[in-house]
């Protein structure tokens, strides 16, 4: 799927994905990231979202984000509670969806100017 109509100055943005591979910007990933308004981070996550654990995600309670995405490949799963503990025990609001939902929120809250990132694993099949 492509996203061809948002803009906003210099951030980072989904304008695509599709099986195996994400599009920020003009760069093509094909492998798990955490997305933020002018940063990335590769090699962070695990390879599948069903390996997340607290440790990766406990960098992001400093990062200065209200919100982490979580987008956890084809289908919505929802990590343990103790994975996310780190970042709502430091106020930060997770909320876990598949990929591509996870994707149109973090472009969508980008252009409302908020504060957020998103744990983004690709997707394994079309659609």
């Amino acid at each position: 799927m492509d996203f061809r109509e948002m803009q906003t100055d210099g951030a980072n943005l989904v304008k695509g994905y599709s099986p195996g591979e994400l599009r920020i910007n003009e760069e093509r990933y094909r492998e798990s990231l955490v997305l933020f308004r002018e940063s990335l981070w590769r090699g962070w996550l695990p390879e599948r979202s069903a390996d997340l654990e607290a440790r990766h995600l406990e960098p992001l309670a400093e990062a200065g984000v209200e919100v982490l995405l979580i987008g956890t490949g084809d289908r919505l799963r929802f990590p343990d509670p103790a994975v996310t503990a780190p970042l709502v025990n430091s106020r930060i609001g997770v909320e876990a969806m598949d990929t591509p939902a996870a994707c149109r929120t973090y472009n969508l809250l980008m252009g409302e100017d908020r504060l957020v990132a998103a744990a983004l694993f690709p997707t394994e099949h079309s659609g």
